[in-house]
């Protein structure tokens, strides 16, 4: 006779059956609560990369771009005193024609340090100091006239520097005549007396800025690569505002100025840079290089090594369907061209192809946007000059 399963038995059964399945339930979510966890910690791993070494960056740029510009400036600046000695004491076309090739070595080399207005730099303002322009011909000629002047005041800030050296040993086509100045003028002493006095000045202040810059010297290489914010006063901060700055001064300054961008379209090609040598360009396209370098940390031999634009790949910055980086890499290959294209005397070429030099000042101010707002913003650098003019 079935008597069937005992209602005791059925009872056991069931409890082990539902302790079982509560069991089974509890491993299975502390399972999923490690595999979850795990989860969230290999994404962490994949999100989290190292910061950038700010230091590795400001190294390079300060060891092997900054110092060696300043130091090819001292060695040019000097090689130019010494031309301007020669000529002086023996006035002829041969000793001029030296004089002037020392000359444009100089302002070459000095537009590769244009942009590091800062530090010692900065104490000497050595940018309005030693190339102001347009020059002060009046001021110029009024001073050796006159033979007392005083070159630490404002007022003589375009009466000195290289521009007014240019003024000094260009303003003829002919060479005699410029001799001529130096050897029967009735001022000739007083003329040669300046013009020694204009290159002694600017190596002396090359000379501070060189000397505060190295280890062995004032050391502000030290206090350069240690400063890694990105505030104001950071060396990042002040790197990211003189390129600004020194781009402007390119597009405001050397092109839109005398193009008349700032005279309801009348144009003072008078305004340029390096009028009376006649190689305007040729200082644009150096002043160019040095700004492109800065921002891709190439060195003065020329390796890339870890610049701004590495910075900005570390960042994942963006600029519309593409990279910043590769935005304003983009940007300075067109400008690049759109400068070659324009030739010299800049100040000729701007009254008989206008268009021609719009071109580049259009290709020039493109950059500036991504410059000037998206690189500080991704950087998270301020913005602290005033330049009125609108970009």
């Amino acid at each position: 006779m079935n008597m069937g399963i005992p209602y005791e038995l059925k009872k056991c059964n069931n409890l082990r059956m539902k302790i079982t399945v509560k069991n089974t339930c509890l491993v299975f979510g502390i399972a999923l609560l490690f595999t979850t966890v795990s989860c969230v910690k290999d994404k962490k791993i994949v999100d989290e990369k190292p910061p950038f070494d700010r230091k590795v960056m400001l190294e390079n740029i300060g060891n092997e771009i900054i110092i060696p510009n300043y130091n090819t400036l001292l060695t040019q600046v000097q090689a130019l005193n010494l031309a301007v000695d020669n000529f002086t004491a023996a006035p002829n076309d041969i000793n001029l024609e030296e004089c002037k090739t020392a000359f444009l070595n100089s302002w070459k080399a000095w537009q590769h340090c244009s942009t590091f207005e800062i530090g010692p730099a900065e104490q000497r303002i050595l940018r309005a100091n030693i190339n102001s322009f347009p020059t002060d011909t009046n001021k110029i000629n009024n001073n050796i006239r006159s033979g007392s002047y005083n070159l630490a005041t404002a007022s003589n800030l375009t009466a000195k520097g290289f521009p007014s050296i240019d003024f000094l040993l260009f303003h003829s086509t002919l060479s005699s005549d410029i001799v001529l100045q130096y050897t029967t003028d009735e001022h000739a002493e007083k003329r040669k007396q300046y013009l020694n006095t204009l290159v002694a000045e600017i190596v002396d202040q090359v000379t501070y800025v060189n000397n505060q810059w190295i280890a062995s010297g004032g050391n502000y290489i030290g206090t350069f690569t240690t400063s890694l914010g990105n505030n104001a006063g950071s060396s990042i901060g002040m790197l990211v505002n003189q390129l600004n700055y020194d781009y402007e001064i390119i597009k405001t300054n050397k092109l839109g100025i005398p193009l008349g961008k700032k005279s309801l379209g009348t144009p003072y090609p008078e305004k340029v840079e390096a009028y009376y040598c006649g190689k305007s360009m040729d200082l644009i396209k150096e002043n160019f290089n040095a700004i492109e370098a800065l921002y891709l940390g190439k060195t003065s031999s020329g390796t890339n090594k870890t610049g701004l634009d590495d910075y900005l790949l570390h960042l994942d910055a963006k600029h519309n369907s593409s990279t910043l980086d590769a935005a304003i890499k983009e940007q300075f290959v067109v400008t690049r061209t759109a400068i070659a294209a324009v030739p010299d005397p800049l100040s000729s070429t701007i009254l008989n192809n206008t268009t021609l030099v719009n071109s580049a000042y259009i290709e020039i101010q493109k950059a500036v946007v991504l410059l000037k707002a998206d690189m500080p913003s991704a950087l998270g650098v301020l913005i602290t000059y005033q330049d009125n003019d609108g970009d």
